[in-house]
């Protein structure tokens, strides 16, 4: 049965959310960008989560939203931080919140997730008494009944600190991937990431239709292709990467065949033939309109990885931490963040 997704508004702090002069077990970091509609939800969501489980921080990163996001976040005592438009990074969010989080443990959220109630318990547990450096549970539904052994984990993930900062965190600059990426790294450095058969959180579904061009103007298609070029460091890193997105590289040479049939009509005409008996297969296996999301999602996702994989992407060391705004506190020492931003 899956668990109870949490809706009601909490109107007071958990007895357990850190207070002052004290050292939280666990830090959550919340990454947003223009989720007015869903942040009090989240924020909400991790309060019950978290309640009775263990001491705990809330730091919640901004990505320039410009709607009303961290005006509702300071409704809460929580630490909001906001990162300038022209450094705004999926693996930045993660990257600066865990640079100020203070727990041995660290929970990476996305602000359009709300939590269920009873997984974050149940991944302390599971994280406490198992050699493993992360656990991540299913979004929405799980079709599981034990625990599996994964190579990363993503969207809402517990990590052990002291084993994230051993394979030096989360990529700043990566538009995307950036889960999929360090997890990569944690599992060729010989750690273990485990997915429990419990639904970790309610994810909204978008529109099919509308999702890919969505996260084409995000940029969130470039991070697998910066992806790859950053693991390229690391040859077993980058094995995984380009193995994980072997279609990618298919189709981009079925592309590239497309385009060199043009040198014969008859070339052309086979060329469209077999594309369009490839796309009656999926769409009899999906139906047409998900087909038609599925060929725009591969599409636009090779598109955007061939893009990606053409663009440098900087050291972590060179990310300028004093670029981002301490816009409240929440419950962190005076002067903590401040000092690990600098």
């Amino acid at each position: 049965m899956t668990d109870a997704i949490h809706t009601e508004r909490t109107t007071t702090a958990p007895e357990n959310l850190v207070s002052e002069g004290e050292t939280p077990t666990l830090s959550v970091v919340i990454i947003a960008r223009n989720e007015e509609d869903r942040i009090r939800g989240c924020i909400e969501s991790v309060f019950t989560a978290a309640d009775g489980v263990d001491p705990f921080e809330v730091i919640l990163v901004d990505s320039a939203s410009t709607d009303d996001t961290v005006d509702l976040a300071r409704d809460y005592p929580i630490t909001v931080l906001r990162i300038p438009e022209e450094l705004t990074s999926v693996g930045a969010g993660r990257f600066v919140g865990n640079r100020v989080a203070r727990g041995d443990l660290v929970l990476q959220a996305d602000g359009d997730m709300a939590l269920t109630d009873e997984w974050l318990g149940r991944a302390l547990s599971y994280l406490r008494s198992h050699d493993v450096a992360g656990v991540e549970g299913w979004l929405n539904e799980c079709d599981a009944t034990a625990p599996m052994a994964v190579d990363a984990i993503a969207g809402v993930a517990l990590y052990d600190r002291d084993a994230l900062e051993s394979i030096g965190g989360f990529a700043p600059y990566l538009q995307s991937y950036e889960d999929i990426e360090v997890g990569f790294r944690l599992t060729t450095a010989g750690h273990r990431l485990v997915r429990l058969p419990i639904v970790s959180a309610n994810h909204p579904l978008d529109d099919p239709l509308a999702e890919p061009f969505r996260r084409w103007r995000a940029g969130y298609y470039h991070g697998v292709g910066q992806a790859i070029r950053y693991g390229a460091r690391n040859p077993r890193v980058l094995a995984k990467l380009v193995a994980r997105q072997r279609y990618k590289f298919a189709l981009l040479a079925w592309l590239a065949v497309g385009a060199l049939s043009i040198l014969s009509p008859v070339a052309v005409v086979a060329w469209a033939l077999a594309s369009a008996f490839a796309f009656a297969i999926v769409a009899k296996r999906l139906g047409v309109r998900r087909a038609i999301q599925f060929v725009l999602t591969k599409s636009l996702a090779t598109v955007g990885a061939t893009r990606g994989l053409l663009a440098p992407v900087p050291p972590a060391e060179t990310y300028p931490l004093s670029a981002i705004e301490v816009v409240d506190d929440g419950r962190l020492p005076e002067g903590y963040a401040r000092s690990k931003l600098d």
